[in-house]
């Protein structure tokens, strides 16, 4: 994955058993792609996984 463009991540909060919610951003790595997703959704807890998606 080249850094100079930006590709999308599919960022998850929750578990399994209490439900997730997700979100797709476009971000240069799924550090940045955690923080953007934490700002679109701040009613939720800091996000930890973010899947690359293309």
């Amino acid at each position: 994955m080249s850094s100079a463009e930006r590709v999308l991540f599919r960022v998850i909060w929750g578990d399994f058993y209490k439900g997730m919610e997700q979100q797709l951003v476009m971000a240069f790595d799924p550090e940045e792609a955690l923080v953007i997703a934490s700002e679109l959704r701040p009613e939720l807890p800091r996000p930890r996984i973010a899947l690359l998606v293309s």
